[in-house]
Parts: structure tokens; C-alpha cells; sequence
């Protein structure tokens, strides 16, 4: 009986991820597609963990566009595909050893870099000069040697907001089923 109490509280203070749900799913596709070698060594994104947090976040924000005037039902999904990054981002840290102390200010940098990041991506996404300029700012610290690649990576961007725009979740998800 302790045993099903402490695997219950266990449970509720550190959640797992649910990858079989379609939100899960879809998570761990973006997850596949910003871990390809083409990003980091075609377009020479930082193959390090800010390097791969930034191309997450611009495979989230994606589906962000795709359902930002969207029904309640396609919003609570982006929240909940959110919501699994975060617990993605917390785990990992927990991981590497971050202390309580310093725990929750990192935590808010990852909020603040994300709602950051996907705010100017939204404003900027039909400026491509500008969105571009966000994505060398962002991934390769305005090193403007990096203009092609970011030009690409904008490419890309709009490749797949057009390949998910006006689907359904449904939709979305047997789109992406051989890779986001």
C-alpha cells in the first residue's frame, strides 16, 4: 500500500510525459526533426544545448502559427504540446544537477527565451528580412556570415507552416508520422 502512495506522489510532483497522446507524439517528432544532422551541419546551427533548444522552439512555434486563431479544442493542444516541452526542459535540468536554489531561475529564462522568441517570430513572420534577422540573433548571435542558413531555416519554416496550415490535429499528425 506505501508503495502505490509513494508511486502516486512521485508521479504527481515529477509527471511523466505522455508520448503516446497526439500532443506526445507530435512532440517527439519535432523533437526527431530538430535533431537531424542537416541543421547543424548544413545550415551550421550551434550543435550545442542552446543550438537545439532554439530549433525546438521554431519547430513548436510552427504549430503555434498554424493554430494561433484556431478553436479551443486545437489551442488547448498547443498548450499541452507546451506543456511537455516544459517538462522535457525540467527533466533535463534535473539531470544535469541544477540545485533547487538555482532551479527556478533558470526556469524562468526558458520561459521568457521561449515566449520571447515565439512573440517575435509571430510579429516578424511575414517580414522575411525580419524573421530572418530574429533567427541570426537567436541561433547564431547576429553573426551575419550565417545569412544563408538563416534564409534556409526561414525556408523551412514556411515550408512547414503551409505543409500543417487549415489541418486538423488528426491531419497534422498523419502529415508528420515520416518526420515533421
Amino acid at each position: 500500500m506505501f508503495k502505490k502512495i509513494i508511486s502516486y506522489l512521485k508521479n504527481f510532483y515529477n509527471p511523466v510525459p505522455d508520448y503516446l497522446s497526439p500532443h506526445g507524439a507530435l512532440y517527439k517528432r519535432i523533437l526527431n526533426s530538430s535533431y537531424e544532422r542537416y541543421f547543424y551541419k548544413k545550415l551550421m546551427v550551434p550543435d550545442t544545448l542552446d543550438g537545439r533548444f532554439d530549433l525546438i522552439i521554431l519547430h513548436i512555434f510552427v504549430i503555434l502559427k498554424v493554430y494561433k486563431n484556431s478553436s479551443e479544442q486545437n489551442k488547448n493542444f498547443t498548450q499541452k504540446l507546451f506543456d511537455i516541452f516544459m517538462l522535457e526542459v525540467e527533466s533535463s535540468y534535473r539531470e544535469m544537477g541544477i540545485s533547487d536554489q538555482s532551479f527556478s531561475k533558470k526556469m524562468k529564462v526558458v520561459i521568457e527565451s521561449f515566449y520571447g522568441r515565439t512573440k517575435m517570430y509571430d510579429l516578424n513572420y511575414d517580414n522575411e528580412s525580419e524573421f530572418i534577422n530574429c533567427l541570426l540573433r537567436n541561433i547564431w548571435s547576429n553573426d551575419s556570415s550565417y545569412m544563408v542558413s538563416a534564409r534556409e531555416l526561414y525556408d523551412f519554416v514556411v515550408l512547414k507552416v503551409n505543409k500543417y496550415k487549415n489541418k486538423s490535429i488528426n491531419e497534422v499528425l498523419e502529415l508528420s508520422s515520416d518526420g515533421f
